[in-house]
């Protein structure tokens, strides 16, 4: 229906839990999207009114309008009908009872801090409010007319939480699946490494017997304070960031380092990995970056320094007497298109052309550059991972912007960086809480700094190490990353027995996992379900779910608790937590455990992770590059108990492009099945897509059954009575046909 205006008032049904609440000065309404809304469909409703009120009802609200005045808590309120509190909502009214959203950063954080709101509230009702922030306009920011005061919008959900996710996708846009080497293995560190050294980095995973998927170069890719050759020193100039180091910013291969760059990423890509490089953009495009002359050149032929006379920054004092000559240089300006095209085609792509995966956009300069130039009240931030993300997809493949987090909203460009943690116990129980309340942000695809950006003991935290890797092997990635401290950085095979064994079992583990997780992760954006959520998600009538903040699922069927706490004098670490209703198996032990409370022990080796009875775990065999390896084993994990039964879904695509949007790529769903005396398993695929996998291994293993006596498909059968497990393997089956087989 058409949005409903009354005087300076107007209100849009989005959703049947959304409606947007809009007061503009002489009528002057906004119908652009902004960062935040899209608002592509508009919702049903009944309507009601006559000369003193207005009533818009739909199944989940109802909204009240008297006097068709400014808006105040006397003349507009909200019912809410779903969920059992029959909550109001007064116009101005503080909201409460929320449960958390998630920090744009974790820069400087140890322990506990303060969670700014997601939109998921006790209460069963959200208000957002997109007042006075810019427009988006044929693709670009402008401001918002001053006239249009008021723009809110109002969701109410109830305990239906997973509804407001989906409705947020509503408002908001779709949530978008991050290419498939973000779900892998990373390398990180702030340190100055050769082109020899990272090849041998590389080496050290392989022969340490850990995967590998993606190096990511630090700042020190591109030139700071050295020479362009022979290590040549020369005098940088920029506005600084940290301590005065004036080459943050740079758009200028280190060839003292890294003297043939295409060769070393050529050789990177033989080997399956995918580079990259740190980005803070704060300066912009400066006189000694190779890009230069071609970058002010299209400026000018664009007419730049005219379109932006007024807010174009010269070379200040201090940098030209720093450069020892005479320098013209334009500021960063991510509020003109010009400027933003040329830094791009001049600056990014240039390099990416030599085969750069994608950037980490590492921008920290809001103290610097308080807003975007010539926009209101906007920090850099979303903007930049707006842009940049439409940028990556010039090639053609998926868009990619890794950086931190923009807020409510941004969850259209995937994915994201927590920044610089400081490495500690209750750092890690904090980052693994705030991880789980992502999702009521919207915020599904955190990457960490697995073992702390900043450590207060070098070296001298391994158990707490251990644990952050076990906790990073159950997150969107698995990302090593930390200062640069002479003779100490994040290699796990430099730790010494027993955490490297136990951090290479977690690493392993992840690998085997990364067909469920990168399934996990498609439903989550098709769903708009949370790819680690918390407990009240599934169960949000039971106040267990609220009291464990540091348990949550990961996907549909998998039940995760990091260990946050050092063992104790018995060598394990206590952990008490809850499950809800059903049967659940601990993944390690294979223990039976019925929901509710219950408390277990961990070696340095595990933690606690459940699956739930029934459902088929599709795992992988271990690769060492598991982002690209060719799904040709299927390894089926069934814990059977009394009458359970489920389905699980496996997804499989191209890894980079969008053509899964258009239906080019495969689903199977993999179903386990009881008859009275007869149990089974059926794999049934539904679509193909370029380079997929046409033949394969599929290996059934069924915990908890009585040995058959045959098999439909008369294939041999291994059973071991220990564990009561059945084993059966099927060679060179089609991936895209059905698949049933039936035990007797």
């Amino acid at each position: 229906m058409e949005p409903i205006v009354r005087k300076n008032a107007r209100f849009t049904v989005v959703t049947p839990g959304v409606i947007r609440i809009e007061y503009a000065e002489g009528g002057a309404f906004v119908d652009d999207p902004t960062l935040f809304a899209v608002r592509s469909s508009f919702g049903d409703a009944n309507v009601a009114v006559n000369n003193d009120f207005l009533t818009v009802s739909t199944e989940k609200l109802t909204l009240t309008y008297v006097g068709f005045e400014q808006f105040s808590a006397e003349n507009l309120f909200v019912d809410i009908h779903v969920g059992t509190s029959g909550a109001r909502w007064h116009f101005g009214d503080e909201l409460k009872n929320n449960l958390g959203g998630t920090l744009v950063t974790l820069d400087g954080v140890s322990g506990e801090r303060p969670l700014p709101d997601g939109i998921i509230s006790i209460d069963g009702f959200y208000v957002l409010d997109d007042s006075g922030k810019p427009l988006l306009q044929n693709g670009w920011i402008k401001n918002r007319p001053k006239e249009h005061k008021t723009d809110l919008y109002f969701f109410a959900y109830g305990t239906d939480y997973k509804s407001a996710l989906r409705d947020l996708a509503a408002v908001s846009g779709s949530f978008e699946l991050p290419r498939k080497c973000v779900f892998g293995s990373w390398y990180s560190r702030w340190w100055r490494y050769t082109a020899e050294e990272f090849l041998d980095l590389v080496d050290q995973y392989d022969k340490n017997d850990f995967p590998l998927d993606i190096m990511v170069m630090d700042m020190d890719w591109h030139y700071q304070d050295w020479g362009h050759s022979e290590g040549e020193p020369f005098a940088l100039y920029g506005y600084g960031h940290c301590g005065g180091n004036l080459g943050w910013t740079g758009y200028t291969w280190n060839k003292t380092a890294i003297p043939e760059p295409r060769e070393l990423l050529s050789e990177l890509r033989r080997r399956g990995i995918k580079a990259v490089l740190n980005d803070h953009p704060a300066d912009g495009i400066r006189d000694h970056d190779e890009g230069y002359s071609q970058f002010v050149k299209e400026l000018l032929d664009r007419g730049y320094s005219e379109e932006v006379a007024d807010v174009t920054e010269r070379i200040s004092d201090r940098e030209r007497e720093n450069a020892g000559r005479d320098v013209v240089n334009f500021r960063f300006n991510a509020g003109s298109p010009v400027y933003m095209d040329a830094f791009f085609k001049h600056g990014l792509s240039r390099i990416e052309d030599d085969g750069v995966e994608f950037w980490w956009l590492d921008w920290q300069q809001d103290y610097l550059y308080p807003t975007v130039n010539g926009i209101r009240d906007l920090p850099h931030l979303s903007w930049l991972n707006h842009l940049y993300y439409e940028h990556s997809k010039r090639t053609g493949k998926r868009g990619a912007s890794f950086s931190r987090w923009g807020g409510i909203g941004d969850h259209k460009h995937p994915a994201y960086f927590s920044g610089d943690a400081i490495s500690g116990w209750e750092t890690l129980a904090f980052e693994v809480k705030m991880t789980a309340t992502a999702a009521n942000a919207g915020c599904f695809f955190w990457s960490h700094d697995i073992g702390g950006f900043n450590d207060p003991v070098p070296g001298g935290q391994s158990e707490n190490y251990v644990r952050w890797v076990q906790f990073g092997a159950l997150s969107a990635s698995l990302r090593l990353h930390m200062n640069g401290v002479e003779g100490f950085d994040r290699r796990p095979w430099t730790w010494g027995e027993p955490y490297l064994s136990a951090m290479r079992e977690a690493f392993h583990l992840r690998s085997r996992l990364f067909l469920y997780l990168y399934s996990a992760a498609y439903e989550s954006c098709r769903e708009a379900l949370p790819f680690i959520r918390p407990l009240y998600y599934e169960c949000p009538e039971s106040r267990e779910a609220y009291e464990h903040p540091t348990t949550y699922f990961v996907g549909k069927h998998l039940i995760a608790s990091p260990v946050c706490k050092p063992m104790g004098e018995k060598g394990v670490a206590e952990s008490s937590l809850w499950l809800p209703c059903g049967v659940w198996y601990d993944l390690f032990s294979g223990k039976r455990y019925e929901g509710g409370s219950i408390t277990v022990e961990n070696g340095l080796c595990d933690f606690p992770l459940f699956v739930r009875a029934g459902v088929p775990l599709v795992t992988v065999p271990y690769s060492n590059r598991m982002t690209t390896a060719p799904a040709e084993e299927l390894d089926i994990v069934i814990y059977a108990d009394d009458e359970n039964a489920g389905a699980s879904v496996v997804y499989e695509d191209d890894g980079e492009t969008e053509q899964h949007k258009i239906g080019k790529c495969r689903t199977t769903t993999v179903t386990y099945f009881k008859n009275g005396e007869e149990y089974g398993i059926s794999l049934e695929p539904q679509g193909n897509f370029e380079g997929s996998v046409e033949k394969r291994r599929v290996r059934i293993t069924v915990f908890g059954v009585e040995r058959p006596k045959s098999n439909s498909a008369n294939a041999e059968m291994e059973y071991d009575e220990k564990k009561r497990a059945l084993t059966l393997c099927l060679d060179n089956v089609s991936a895209n046909e059905p698949i049933s087989v039936v035990f007797n």
